[in-house]
């Protein structure tokens, strides 16, 4: 199994070289080593450069976003499987060797990943949550994974998966011009296609910085192309049989409709909790969050922040 790696890379000068030192670690590397620097502005270009390590193959474009420099390195990949890194991210030393191992247990599979877990800057250290996983082994394969991510973290992390490149170009690879949530599509496309082959060990490391904290709600906007592409794949995904895409999608709904509660956009995220309501098995939630729009946003925003859980 030869594996291309593919790191976007925009103003990380503070971490691409802890990132890189986590690649090369791996008990198993990766063939190739394809950073994509999506017009970066700060010194993370030249420190990769320096490097002068043979594995990498370090091109430059415009800026365009994460997604078009996820799809340039697709492009670029030699070889059939493709994995991902954020350039702020982190592997544990064996990541590469349990994806190996995966493809090895279920060939057949063309999408297959890790859990993870959330590194603060404090040294805290939490573990995703993954529900509802129907195999008592460490590995297997997820046939629920929507059920799974509608009462858990996302199985799914961006710096913990692996996938046959031609199965991610045949689903559209990464949306362009979305700034929230665009991996959720993708991952979307492809379990409505494909199953996952999985592993509960948590080798993704997803690092929270000071410069990425609250990233989320600073670009909030009511706009929800991911919440649109989620509505519009409902029939196919009634019709294909997959269990828990409705409470999936309502899920999505309450969380578009909380970060718009951050953000004092308590209007739109009313509309978001009524829509959710069709969908979500959180009704009696959605009913305090819907009440919780209707007070002033200075107290709305302080009220949602303290009493929120996201499971």
């Amino acid at each position: 199994m030869k594996i291309s790696l593919i790191i976007p890379l925009y103003n990380k000068e503070e971490t691409i070289l802890e990132t890189l030192k986590s690649v090369f670690n791996q008990i198993e590397i990766p063939d190739e080593i394809i950073i994509v620097d999506d017009g970066s502005q700060d010194s993370s270009h030249e420190l990769v450069e320096q490097l002068n390590n043979p594995l990498i193959k370090l091109v430059t474009q415009l800026n365009q976003g994460v997604s078009a420099a996820r799809n340039r390195g697709v492009e670029l990949a030699s070889y059939e499987w493709v994995t991902f890194l954020d350039a702020d991210d982190q592997w544990d030393l064996e990541f590469l060797k349990e994806i190996r191992y995966l493809h090895k247990l279920f060939p057949d599979e063309k999408v297959l990943a890790t859990s993870y877990k959330f590194f603060y800057t404090s040294g805290r250290t939490e573990y995703a949550v993954i529900n509802h996983i129907q195999f008592p082994e460490t590995q297997g394969v997820v046939d629920n994974y929507f059920q799974v991510a509608a009462t858990s973290h996302p199985p799914i992390n961006s710096s913990a998966i692996a996938i046959q490149k031609n199965a991610l170009i045949e689903v559209g690879g990464f949306p362009v011009g979305i700034k929230s949530g665009e991996d959720l599509i993708t991952w979307t496309r492809l379990m409505l296609r494909h199953r996952l082959a999985y592993s509960t060990r948590p080798l993704g490391k997803y690092i929270f910085h000071a410069a990425n904290e609250g990233a989320s709600t600073i670009r909030e906007t009511d706009n929800d192309p991911v919440g649109k592409e989620m509505l519009d794949l409902l029939p196919f995904a009634l019709q294909a049989g997959k269990v828990g895409y409705s409470l999936y999608l309502g899920r999505w709904l309450k969380s578009k409709g909380i970060l718009l509660l951050e953000v004092g956009k308590n209007s739109h995220a009313r509309r978001k909790f009524i829509q959710s309501f069709a969908y979500s098995g959180e009704r009696f939630k959605l009913v305090i969050l819907f009440c919780i729009t209707l007070l002033p946003a200075q107290i709305s925003k302080k009220l949602i922040s303290k009493i929120y859980q996201p499971f």
